[in-house]
């Protein structure tokens, strides 16, 4: 997804089938109160405009999606409405019926559609139900308010690991060897392929690490505990999408033993990488998304221990520090004065004692 800088907007209007824009400096982009319908390269768009100026609209479909083009290509465009609203279950299983062919069929859940082969596939609609429910109900209890998703989230369950890897390539947007699954911001869906069917094993969840990954980052950033179109920490999201990955945070349905919460292979990595890590890398990360550029599998590690440790120590202030960034003004930078700003105001100004914390609450995990 692109993330744009703050567009001030003064005044729009669709007149005569065409898109007129003014601008002034002095306003702040806003969701418009309208819907909009228009043609654009061919193909119909409707949904809700959330930022524009005379080269770029971004607007967010009834189908979740995010569409971004210039606004001299909306041709045959209406308004309408006054304020966003979704497709529903069955509007949007119609569209995807359209989309794919016979070889799928479409299960519904009630937060979920999903398209998968026809037969024991179906089972899928079930499992990631049961993993919204988990997540939900996980950060519910630890303070943070959420709200239900504006449109129905869609996964795309493939046959096969080719299958998802050609669909992969052919929307332009090819995965790298290995990958076993992805949540797609702009589209807001989810794509993976049978990993029982690939290892033959009855337990997907024994392999499904990547997609409980995938799924929390889709269910995160549909209920408002990470914001789709602000842009957002990466330790924070990362952090959050590998502590579910143990399944002893994402199968909470009995109570589970810390043991059972911990992700053993971030643990270890954190460990390994102990004598190379920087006395301020606390303050380097919760400024900046570098680490995960210059060395990503530290970054990760670290990411995951931050994440654990406040979740497990500080659940409310880490809840609260979720709602502050998710509140940030839509399509706006978060300069690293912000970021570091935001997080001393949640945690407190000592980071050197935070840190020194966190090492021993790590190191004394069994």
């Amino acid at each position: 997804m692109k993330l744009h800088s703050r567009i001030s907007i003064a005044l729009t209007c669709l007149c005569g089938g065409s898109v007129a824009w003014i601008a002034s400096a002095s306003l702040r982009a806003e969701p418009a109160p309208f819907m909009m319908q228009a043609m654009v390269a061919g193909k119909p768009i409707d949904g809700q405009p959330l930022k524009w100026d005379d080269q770029e609209m971004s607007l967010l479909g009834r189908d979740g999606a995010l569409y971004e083009f210039k606004p001299a290509e909306a041709k045959n465009a209406k308004r309408y409405g006054k304020g966003f609203v979704g497709y529903n279950s069955q509007e949007l299983q119609a569209k995807l019926r359209d989309e794919f062919d016979r070889s799928f069929e479409i299960t519904t859940t009630p937060h979920f559609v999903v398209v998968h082969p026809h037969g024991e596939w179906r089972a899928w609609g079930d499992r990631l139900e049961s993993l919204y429910r988990s997540f939900t109900h996980y950060m519910s209890v630890r303070g943070m308010r959420m709200t239900e998703p504006a449109t129905p989230l869609v996964a795309v369950v493939f046959r096969s690991e080719e299958d998802y890897y050609r669909h992969a390539a052919a929307s332009g947007k090819p995965m790298p060897p290995g990958v076993l699954g992805h949540y797609d911001p702009d589209s807001n869906r989810v794509f993976l392929f049978d990993i029982e069917e690939k290892n033959g094993n009855p337990d997907w969840s024994d392999n499904a690490e990547t997609i409980i990954h995938e799924a929390t980052h889709q269910t995160a950033f549909n209920v408002g505990v990470h914001s789709r179109f602000g842009e957002q920490p990466r330790w924070l999201v990362e952090g959050l999408a590998m502590m579910f990955e143990a399944r002893g945070v994402w199968d909470n349905a009995s109570l589970q033993p810390q043991e059972a919460r911990i992700n053993r292979g971030r643990l270890a990595d954190f460990k390994a990488t102990a004598t190379s890590r920087s006395a301020d890398w606390l303050k380097i990360m919760a400024a900046s998304d570098k680490p995960f550029q210059y060395y990503p599998g530290e970054a990760y590690a670290e990411a995951w221990a931050l994440t654990f440790f406040l979740c497990e120590t500080r659940p409310q202030e880490y809840s609260n520090y979720l709602a502050r960034v998710a509140a940030r003004p839509a399509f706006s930078k978060y300069a690293p004065q912000e970021r570091l700003a935001d997080f001393t105001a949640a945690f407190g100004k000592d980071l050197a004692l935070l840190s020194a914390q966190l090492d021993r609450y790590i190191n004394d995990l069994p």
